[in-house]
């Protein structure tokens, strides 16, 4: 009975502590919170038929609290897990003059759980000047940015 008790109480912390799992590819298994370069390669794999050299990604500097709003142009704004986590934006499309084509903002909570977004149009806060840039896509080869 005491052992019972025991599990009990411990199945309780965890379903306390854990976040919401919306997202069906759970795959990091270290410990907490997931480093941004693991979350990157998680990334990665949501890219699907996209390949690295024709996208651009941003990270964000640090980890954003739970529930955060992430404002982007257009009003296509998202709340972050409910838990912190790593914001990725991918420019599917770089050096395409106007905006409103295809990107996506995905988030990678601390316990390795993805999601993704589908949108048009880039972040306003967090800025970009609060991001990094992980990947340049080949297209900006021999591109003369003046």
């Amino acid at each position: 009975m005491k052992l019972l008790r025991v599990f009990l109480l411990l199945s309780a912390m965890m379903v306390f502590v854990a976040c919401s799992n919306e997202s069906e590819d759970y795959s990091y298994t270290g410990a907490l919170p997931i480093p941004q370069n693991l979350a990157y390669e998680l990334i990665k794999q949501q890219l699907g038929d996209k390949q690295l050299k024709e996208v651009d990604i941003y990270v964000s500097i640090d980890m954003l609290s739970a529930k955060t709003k992430v404002v982007s142009m257009g009003s296509e704004d998202i709340i972050s897990p409910d838990c912190d986590s790593w914001l990725f934006f991918v420019d599917e499309m770089p050096l395409i003059a106007n905006w409103g084509h295809p990107c996506k903002y995905i988030f990678v909570d601390k316990t390795g759980n993805v999601f993704a977004y589908e949108r048009t149009m880039f972040p306003t806060e967090p800025s970009m000047e609060k991001m990094k840039l992980l990947n340049r896509a080949d297209v900006w080869d021999g591109y003369d940015e003046k």
